[in-house]
């Protein structure tokens, strides 16, 4: 249960989005990687981080969180190996 959403989405999805919000914080991701580190190595953790980056990358075209926008498209680009276009 996806509880952001209200609704079902892959395991990793709330894992994916308190990653990216993180993401300015290095000893914070450290910790989060290390804590789930279950999680983003399954299927569906993978699926789950790549629906909340795409959800927040969404997002920051329309200027919703400008200064994790550049942190988002970079960890966005290191899991899928494929450059994100600009918004």
């Amino acid at each position: 249960m996806d509880w952001e959403n209200w609704g079902r989405l892959p395991v990793g999805y709330d894992l994916g989005l308190l990653h990216a919000y993180s993401l300015a914080v290095p000893a914070t991701v450290a910790r989060i990687r290390r804590e789930f580190a279950h999680v983003p190595d399954t299927d569906a953790g993978r699926i789950g981080e790549l629906v909340a980056l795409a959800q927040l990358l969404q997002a920051c075209s329309r200027g919703v969180h400008p200064t994790f926008a550049p942190l988002i498209a970079r960890w966005a680009q290191e899991l899928t190996h494929t450059p994100v276009p600009p918004p």
